[in-house]
Parts: C-alpha cells; structure tokens; sequence
C-alpha cells in the first residue's frame, strides 16, 4: 500500500463514513456497517503498516481492535 498524506488519509477515511451520511443515519444494515467497519480497519492498518504517522497513532488509541509487532 502507498502511504497517503494525512490529508489524503482523512479523506479516504470520511469517504467510507459516508461523510455526513455517518452523523445523520442512526440504523445500518448488520452487512453495511460490517463492511464500514472492515474498510476503515483496513485503511487504518494498510497506512500504519506503510508509515503513516497519524495512521499509527490511531492504531495505538484502538489497542483491542489492532494488534502491533516490533519488527
């Protein structure tokens, strides 16, 4: 994965909130919000694994949802 610019980062991650869409719906379907949450897990990973600082710093905040290694 190439690493984004944060704000390319911040971006990405809204697009697959939804932008407002996130804010305002307050249902989603079991499938929809799997496939949310399983896009911006792997976004938040993807630019952590490629250096991404803020992308690292989220991972740190999130300590049972992502597993880190020193390597």
């Amino acid at each position: 994965m190439t690493k984004m610019t944060n704000l390319q980062f911040i971006e990405e991650l809204c697009k697959l909130l939804g932008n407002d869409e996130f804010f305002y719906r307050d249902l989603y379907d079991q499938d929809d919000l799997f496939e949310m949450q399983d896009s911006v897990a792997q976004l938040i990973a993807g630019q952590a694994n490629a250096g991404l600082g803020i992308a690292r710093y989220m991972v740190k905040q999130f300590p049972n949802a992502f597993q880190t290694e020193e390597v």
